[in-house]
């Protein structure tokens, strides 16, 4: 079920939002400028040994063994200062102390958010304690290993003494001996292939942590912006209790629908992706109407453009009933215009046109005269997470695209686009379909 904008503006949305607050699979807490605990989830609690709530209000210094108090005291101050998103660990073994007075080894995300003219840090904690004992085994194993060469070129020279000494003949002692070269040869191939599944098996947890990281990082950021602009226009709307005040009360309902429509698309975005990588999304081809979805596209599109924009569209006759995937047809339209309006001015024109390409191929074409996409960059732009430079300031996620080019795949079918800086882009969508 796809998340909709009333749906998360009703306390269920609400009770949804706290919920993933709560039950994140990592520590969150945040702190204000004073060190001073005002939030913490519940894997925060269970990390650190504490029971529910007991964290509020303790100092965050009482989370860090005390010999690096002072140095923290002076790092939190300093970072409030002059407060940026930090990744992961940065380099740096960082250790956390539980309630019992155990330590642990621990990676920590920083961002930060200003509330009420309050800077508050937000802080996204990992026990990393699983993989350096991974590391502590893979480096017990090199030495095994090690050893174990080791040990069996000793073999090999006691051996090959032992031959000498019982002058078995020249022959004999070179047979020997190249079987024993061989053998030691052998077992240092299985030594290297051993080494070299570790490491893979490392670089992909590597990999994968660092996915995490930007996807963390990527995440706090996207979600702070709606969000404050949710709780600032919830407070504004409070102060405008007469009836002469309902077009200010309308301005910021219509910046707080805004937002929860960002909150949606985020969190669409994440679903779509999650169910990629898991797998769970297949083929559903079924008979439908193209010309309703076409309809509901482009409703749903009309709500969210800027002052003056239109969308100039056309569906071609022949394609009003069709056999093919609905869902995966709809979401490919809804995020090349999407994206198209995101990145375009006001009083632009958008192009949406849905053509018969022959008897079993379909085409979409998206064309805009937005930003554009810098030509350096435009290789990189299918790849999770990826943002070009020029778009870094406008709301997103980085994974429209990959979910677009991953449904064609599915599809059996293809995307391109053009694209010049500052004068737009267009895509060309192409994808099988079969007639009724």
């Amino acid at each position: 079920m796809e998340l909709s904008s009333e749906y998360l503006m009703s306390r269920s949305g609400l009770e949804l939002l706290n919920k993933i607050f709560l039950s994140a699979g990592e520590g969150i807490i945040i702190v204000n400028a004073q060190g001073e605990i005002v939030m913490a989830n519940k894997r925060s609690e269970e990390l650190f040994g504490y029971n529910e709530a007991e964290l509020l209000g303790k100092v965050i210094e009482n989370l860090i063994p005390k010999e690096y108090h002072k140095k923290h005291v002076k790092y939190r101050k300093d970072y409030v200062e002059e407060p940026k998103s930090r990744p992961m660990g940065i380099g740096r073994d960082l250790v956390g102390l539980k309630k019992n007075g155990d330590t642990f080894p621990l990676e920590v995300s920083l961002s930060f958010v200003t509330h009420q003219d309050q800077k508050l840090v937000v802080a996204f904690i990992t026990d990393i304690s699983t993989r350096k004992q991974q590391e502590a085994a893979l480096a017990e194993s090199r030495t095994q290993l090690e050893q174990h060469a080791q040990n069996l070129e000793g073999k090999v020279r006691e051996r090959t003494k032992e031959l000498e000494h019982l002058n078995l003949g020249l022959k004999s002692q070179i047979r020997e001996r190249k079987l024993a070269e061989a053998a030691l040869k052998e077992s240092f191939e299985e030594v290297k292939k051993a080494e070299k599944e570790i490491l893979k098996a490392l670089a992909k947890e590597k990999e994968l942590n660092e996915l995490k990281s930007r996807f963390i990082s990527m995440a706090s950021h996207e979600f702070r912006t709606p969000l404050t602009t949710i709780l600032s226009s919830a407070n504004l709307i409070g102060r405008y209790p007469e009836t002469d005040d309902q077009d200010k009360r309308i301005k910021h309902i219509n910046r707080i629908r805004v937002s929860v429509q960002n909150l949606t698309n985020i969190l669409n975005d994440f679903l779509s992706l999650e169910k990629l990588e898991s797998g769970a999304i297949s083929l559903k081809i079924v008979q439908f109407s193209l010309k309703e979805l076409y309809d509901e596209i482009m409703e749903s599109m009309g709500l969210t453009l800027k002052p003056g924009q239109e969308i100039q569209s056309n569906l071609a006759p022949e394609l009003y009933q069709i056999i093919s995937d609905q869902h995966l047809i709809k979401n490919i339209c809804l995020n090349l215009l999407s994206n198209a309006i995101k990145y375009s001015p006001e009083n632009s024109t958008i192009v949406f046109n849905v053509s018969e390409v022959n008897d079993s191929e379909i085409r979409i074409q998206v064309k805009d005269d937005g930003i554009g996409i810098p030509k350096k960059e435009q290789s990189q732009l299918f790849q999770r997470f990826y943002r070009a430079e020029n778009a870094t300031n406008i709301q997103g996620t980085g994974l429209g695209l990959n979910i677009v080019k991953r449904y064609l795949d599915l599809l059996q079918g293809d995307i391109s686009f053009t694209s010049k800086e500052g004068l737009g882009t267009e895509f060309i969508v192409n994808f099988p379909y079969r007639k009724p």
